[in-house]
């Protein structure tokens, strides 16, 4: 798991255009070989280190472990307000059940109206 995590670090850091040492300075490292040695898979990270990570990188540790993707983790963001929001939104609530009961054709014909809101 060391070297999933270290590689998706690396992968991460890139996409943000982001340098071992900038990566470094964030994370309060006094030196950059850290950096390269946690890439590589060489360095164990403590859990508090992995939440760090993944605060600097803006991602999750989930992510970070390999355990999902990041669209993976994004649904889930999405999934979890919208759960949030029925259990503080009678309305919405029950909005989504109409919604959930339609059968296939309905669901589609609905769907198409509602994209029309949303550019």
């Amino acid at each position: 798991h060391l070297m999933t995590i270290g590689k998706n670090i690396k992968a991460r850091r890139m996409e943000l255009k982001m340098s071992q040492r900038e990566l470094s300075d964030r994370m309060g490292y006094s030196n950059h070989s850290t950096i390269t040695r946690i890439e590589a898979g060489k360095v164990d990270i403590p859990q508090s280190k992995i939440e760090k990570f993944a605060e600097v990188l803006k991602t999750t540790p989930a992510v970070l472990m390999g355990w999902i993707d990041e669209e993976t983790s994004k649904k889930n963001d999405i999934i979890t307000d919208i759960v949030l929001r029925m259990t503080v939104d009678e309305k919405f609530l029950n909005a989504v059940k109409t919604m959930y009961d339609l059968d296939e054709e309905k669901f589609s014909v609905l769907g198409k109206m509602l994209s029309t809101f949303v550019e």
